[in-house]
């Protein structure tokens, strides 16, 4: 698949509609033009960082600019949400083009309009925000996979072992006075990482394997082990 076999199928879709359709316009793949309308077309197999710098400089010349790629595969509204957002705030509009021989043919997603400001979600945010002033010391790295992220529930849960690793088998409303999490008890019941264990009614314990596993977590661990000894102080 070529570039070349674009032009035909997004220039029928411009003349039909009446436009006086060139190609290879002072470095402009194509360009459409009725009555006052001025339109810019970059026909490109893939959408691309490179494509969208280009159709955002096209935008100077006061063209409305259309962005032709061919139309995916494996194409979902809800897979190319993200990228249609992108498009849309940088003002572009989108055109697939489905290969299909002497059938093929150009259909536009969307025109390339003025943006609006979008929705901002607040419950998103707060989320966020909640998750980041949950955590004390930044223990992760940016854009690895396959190894452990420490989130600010998995603090809590540091926190809350490492306070029944120096003082032993507590309550609940102790470990909060301690300086656990205000949602200790939940925390302990749920048990998501199996660190923790019922030692006898509305008791609490560490396991072995919450032990073994704080190792895992050294920078964490000393922290809250220092603060918890400042605290006996």
């Amino acid at each position: 698949m070529t570039e070349k076999e674009l032009y035909a199928p997004v220039c029928r879709l411009f003349e039909k509609r009446g436009y006086k359709v060139n190609a290879e316009v002072k470095d402009c793949d194509m360009t459409a033009v009725k009555d006052d309308e001025f339109i810019i077309v970059e026909l490109k197999k893939n959408l691309s960082v490179n494509l969208l710098a280009q159709g955002v400089k096209r935008q100077k010349t006061g063209a409305d600019v259309f962005v032709a790629v061919p139309k995916p595969k494996q194409y979902s509204f809800r897979k190319f949400r993200s990228t249609f957002s992108v498009l849309k705030k940088l003002e572009l509009g989108l055109i697939f083009v489905s290969l299909r021989g002497e059938h093929s043919f150009a259909e536009i997603v969307f025109e390339p309009k003025p943006y609006t400001s979008a929705y901002k979600n607040r419950k998103k945010r707060d989320e966020i925000m909640n998750e980041i002033n949950g955590r004390t010391i930044e223990t992760n790295t940016g854009g690895v996979t396959g190894t452990k992220i420490v989130t600010a529930y998995t603090e809590k849960c540091i926190h809350i072992a490492c306070i029944l690793d120096m003082y032993g088998n507590l309550s609940p409303k102790r470990i909060r006075e301690l300086g656990g999490a205000e949602n200790t008890y939940t925390i302990l019941r749920s048990n998501v990482y199996g660190w923790f264990q019922k030692t006898e009614k509305g008791i609490y314990g560490i396991t072995q394997k919450g032990r073994t596993d704080l190792m895992d977590y050294p920078e964490l661990e000393k922290y809250y082990t220092d603060l918890l000894l400042k605290t006996k102080e």
